[in-house]
């Protein structure tokens, strides 16, 4: 399953509400978590051993969007401030398989970054942190 910008929804619950992004130009998701494999510098084993490394940093979830509403900059700086807890969502409409990030918070400030005559200027950079993404696949 591959998810199309063009065929997703994107919003977050809070406090059991859903609220949908209108303008969506990217979600981007950093897992820190990786296996890999060691074994001795003697180099005499061929299969190695298995372990897991960064289990203690959350995964980083990051939604550009294009503009939004004062109600929603409102709600996204009050999730921040109080350090409050939501779920972060992408869903495709068509087969309703979907990326979600449970018990995320905010972890920045939401802002326009930049100020200038391009499109670019519009975006708000919202970052989120979450140990729990869960990925669900249907089929079409």
């Amino acid at each position: 399953m591959i998810f199309k910008m063009y065929n997703s929804d994107f919003g977050i619950k809070y406090n059991d509400v859903n609220y949908d992004f209108d303008h969506v130009d990217s979600l981007t998701i950093e897992d820190p978590e990786n296996v890999k494999l060691i074994r001795g510098a003697n180099a005499r084993n061929k299969t190695g051993l298995v372990y897991t490394e960064g289990v203690k940093e959350a995964k980083k979830i990051t939604v550009t969007l294009i503009g939004i509403s004062s109600s929603m900059f409102s709600l996204l700086s009050s999730i921040y401030t109080g350090k409050g807890r939501c779920e972060c969502y992408c869903v495709d409409r068509t087969s309703g398989s979907s990326k979600i990030a449970k018990q995320a918070i905010l972890s920045q400030q939401p802002r326009q970054l930049s100020v200038d005559e391009t499109p670019e200027s519009m975006n708000v950079v919202v970052s989120f942190e979450s140990y729990d993404i869960q990925e669900l696949h249907k089929d079409e």
